[in-house]
């Protein structure tokens, strides 16, 4: 098989069409292309950085603030966990995600998940005292 340039492939396309016809290239990312649309890199991660979900919970020692968390099912979240003083709350313990933080006064602590749609994922201290959840819909 030939393997051709970008440019005379474009060329040898652009030959083939109608006059007045404008070419439709999909170009792969590492070999995949994705959901038939052509892309570069960059605008690609730009695209994937812009739907991750940023959400942040201050650790306090009355709990969890927002203590109730809506995000978007399917979308990549980053949730930080800020200390933002000392008690029983630093220790936040997350079982359906198998993970457990312990934060010290003034640090933050990141975790990064993709929730389900349906899926409420609980978090709470060591000894279950204060309480929060992220809702996906």
């Amino acid at each position: 098989m030939k393997m051709l340039s970008l440019k005379a492939a474009a060329l040898a396309l652009s030959a083939a069409l109608p006059a007045g016809a404008a070419p439709q290239l999909a170009l792969a990312h590492n070999g995949v292309a994705h959901n038939g649309v052509a892309h570069n890199d960059k605008a690609h991660h730009a695209s994937k950085a812009h739907q991750d979900q940023h959400v942040t919970v201050n650790v306090t020692s009355s709990g969890y603030s927002p203590s109730a968390i809506s995000v978007k099912a399917g979308q990549e979240v980053h949730m930080t966990f800020v200390s933002k003083g000392s008690g029983c709350a630093n220790g936040v313990r997350i079982p359906s995600l198998g993970k457990s933080i312990d934060l010290k006064q003034g640090q933050k602590k990141e975790i990064v998940f993709t929730p389900r749609k349906g899926q409420t994922i609980a978090f709470a201290c060591k000894m279950h005292m204060f309480k929060g959840k992220v809702v996906a819909k």
